[in-house]
């Protein structure tokens, strides 16, 4: 089975991977590609994109308006 690593997109075998001794990386090429990735999300250059829910949208813009009996 081919695999890149998703830091250094170094092409990897997983089972040269198993062969080798390095599965506790995968499906990262070494330790050190691990730790760039884990080094990433703390640093939040990962985002996981959140999705706009209309129902939240319309509820607040109601909040907004003013209400006739107010006038």
């Amino acid at each position: 089975m081919k695999h890149k690593c998703p830091v250094c997109k170094k092409p990897l075998l997983k089972s040269a991977a198993e062969q080798s001794g390095r599965e506790e990386f995968f499906p990262f090429c070494s330790k050190r590609c691990k730790l760039i990735d884990l080094g990433a999300w703390l640093d939040a250059e990962y985002r996981i994109a959140a999705g706009s829910n209309s129902d939240e949208t319309n509820e607040q813009a109601d909040d907004d308006t003013p209400s006739r009996d107010a006038q």
